[in-house]
């Protein structure tokens, strides 16, 4: 890949918490806090992994085990409180099921990524492992600014 598209993915893995502040904002004032609880719940699980991203890598920098069980468990985690949260009525249920098959697809990429660099020691899943998980990152994004898009296209239509 060339060095600039390393350089944006690296940006880009390290600013989603950024890209959510305009949407926290906007369902605050709205008032529409089951889109505001789902992005607040998803900004603190990226955060989260922003926070532990270079200290995880220090840590486990000989191994490369341990980082890509601390990831998958955060998206399991963060899947589990979203659902949670979808039954018990505190988020959108269409909200929470976007979410849950847009991120189903990061804990299986993850443990797939210690599968071949350990057992297979082969190189089969650098390529999907740097090329979906910001498509991943990028799709949850989507899915928390969804309500916003519906409003928009609702206002539009009128």
């Amino acid at each position: 890949m060339p060095l600039w598209v390393d350089k944006v993915i690296a940006l880009l893995e390290l600013s989603w918490v950024l890209f959510l502040i305009p949407a926290i904002f906007i369902f605050y004032l709205r008032k529409d806090f089951l889109a505001l609880r789902f992005v607040c719940v998803t900004g603190v699980f990226f955060l989260f992994g922003a926070l532990i991203y270079d200290s995880l890598r220090e840590f486990d920098k000989d191994i490369y085990v341990y980082r890509y069980l601390v990831w998958a468990f955060n998206d399991v985690a963060w899947m589990a409180l979203i659902a949670y949260l979808g039954i018990k009525d505190k988020v959108y249920l269409w909200q929470c099921v976007l979410g849950q098959l847009v991120v189903i697809t990061a804990p299986i990429l993850q443990l797939f990524r210690v599968v071949d660099r350990h057992l297979w020691d082969l190189s089969y899943s650098t390529l999907m492992y740097k090329t979906l998980l910001p498509l991943i990152n990028t799709g949850t994004i989507v899915v928390c600014y969804l309500p916003l898009i519906y409003l928009v296209i609702k206002i539009i239509k009128l």
